[in-house]
C-alpha cells in the first residue's frame, strides 16, 4: 500500500512540481517547507513535499531540501520515522528557517535615517539569534524590508572576544572591498565581502581579531550549519551574488545584533522622533555663531545590544564619522568616535 501512494505521488504530483520549480525562490521555500512540516497536519506536509522537491530540482545540493521531502513522504505514507544523529544537522537548520519574520513591523535597531551620498540607500542587519541576514531600504526615512537570507555564524556564537574565539562580533562595520577566490582550497566561495572588524568601540575594550568577513560557501554544498564558522556570516553562494547588489564598497553598512527589537509602526515613529529631536539639539548652533557640530548631520542611528553603545552615523562636510553613544536611565551619553575610511 505504501509502495502504491508512493508511485501515485510520483505519477500525479510529477507536473505540478516541474510547473512549480520554476517560480520558486530557494531561500524562502527552504523556509516555507520547514515551517510546514513543523505544522504537521496533511495539508501542510503535502505543501512541505512539493516545496522540499522543487527546491531539489533547483538547488539539488540542498542536502535540507532532500531530508525535508524525505519526511513529508514518511508522514503522509503514515511510516514513522525518528530523528537520530545523522538528521541533528537538517534539525538545526530547519529550526533555524521556522523561525517567524514579523514584515509588518520595523527593526527599533535602526533610526533616524537620511539620504546621503556617501552612504547606502540599503542597510544590512544580521540577527544571529535567527541566523537571517536582512536588506532594508532607506524609505524617505523608514527602514523598508527588501529581502532575507540565511546566514550561518560563529561555530561559538556571537559576542566575539579574542582572535580564535569562533564567534562572530555585534556592532556595526562598514563594507570595505570585495575579493575574489578569498580560499585557494574554495572552503569560503568565490567571494568574500571584508569588515572593518574591529571598530572603535572593539578596540577601546581590548576586542582582537581580523578577517571578518562576508563570505561563500564550498561549491559542493549550499549552505553551512547555522553556528560553523570561525565568526564570519557564511551565506550560499547564489545568494551572496544576491546580496552584492545591495552593496556599494566604502558605504554599505551592516548592523549585526543578537536580536532585533520589531515595531510597530507607531512606537518606532515615536523612537524615531526621539533620536532625531536629540541629535537636531546636538548639533545646531547657538545665538547664530558657527560651530564644528553645526556641520555635522545625522544619517543613522544604529542600536546594537543593552550591553553595547549604540552607533550613530555622522556626516561632516564629506567625511563618515561612527560615534558611540552609551544610553542610560539618565539620558545619553558620548563615549568616543571614529572616522570611516574613504
Amino acid at each position: 500500500m505504501v509502495r502504491v501512494y508512493l508511485l501515485y505521488l510520483i505519477i500525479f504530483g510529477t507536473t505540478f512540481w516541474n510547473l512549480t520549480v520554476k517560480a520558486v525562490e530557494v531561500d524562502s521555500a527552504l523556509n516555507k517547507a520547514s515551517q510546514s512540516l513543523l505544522v504537521g497536519n496533511l495539508k501542510n506536509v503535502n505543501e512541505a513535499e512539493i516545496l522540499a522537491n522543487s527546491v531539489s530540482l533547483i538547488e539539488p545540493k540542498s542536502k535540507l531540501a532532500h531530508w525535508l521531502k524525505a519526511q513529508s513522504l514518511f508522514i503522509q505514507a503514515g511510516v514513522g520515522f525518528e530523528i537520530d544523529k545523522k538528521d541533528r544537522k537538517f534539525v538545526k537548520e530547519a529550526k533555524a528557517r521556522t523561525l517567524p519574520i514579523p514584515e509588518s513591523k520595523i527593526p527599533g535597531n535602526i533610526l533616524g535615517l537620511r539620504a546621503s551620498e556617501n552612504f547606502s540607500e540599503y542597510i544590512l542587519l544580521m540577527e544571529t539569534k535567527s541566523s537571517r541576514l536582512f536588506v532594508f531600504e532607506n524609505d524617505n526615512g523608514i527602514p523598508k524590508l527588501l529581502k532575507s537570507f540565511y546566514s550561518s555564524i560563529g561555530l561559538f556564537g556571537d559576542r566575539k572576544q579574542k582572535e580564535g574565539d569562533k564567534k562572530t562580533p555585534i556592532g556595526v562595520y562598514q563594507i570595505r572591498k570585495e575579493l575574489d577566490k578569498p580560499r585557494a582550497d574554495g572552503f569560503l566561495g568565490n567571494t568574500a565581502l571584508t569588515l572593518d572588524y574591529p571598530n572603535a568601540d572593539d578596540k577601546s575594550v581590548g576586542r582582537t581579531g581580523y578577517g571578518i568577513w562576508i563570505h561563500g560557501v564550498p561549491s559542493n554544498v549550499h549552505v553551512r550549519l547555522p553556528r560553523s564558522s570561525d565568526g564570519c556570516l557564511a551565506l550560499a553562494n547564489s545568494d551572496l551574488e544576491k546580496l552584492k547588489g545591495f552593496v556599494v564598497m566604502g558605504k554599505s553598512q551592516i548592523l549585526i545584533v543578537p536580536k532585533i527589537w520589531w515595531l510597530d509602526l507607531k512606537e518606532w515613529l515615536i523612537q524615531d522622533k526621539m533620536i532625531r529631536e536629540l541629535f537636531s539639539g546636538v548639533y545646531v548652533t547657538t545665538k547664530g555663531n558657527s560651530s564644528q557640530n553645526a556641520e555635522k548631520k545625522l544619517i543613522a542611528y544604529m542600536r546594537v545590544d543593552p550591553s553595547r553603545p549604540s552607533v550613530a552615523v555622522i556626516q561632516k562636510n564629506s567625511s563618515l564619522f561612527r560615534e558611540y553613544w552609551v544610553e542610560t536611565e539618565n539620558g545619553f551619553k558620548f563615549n568616543l568616535y571614529e572616522r570611516l575610511k574613504d
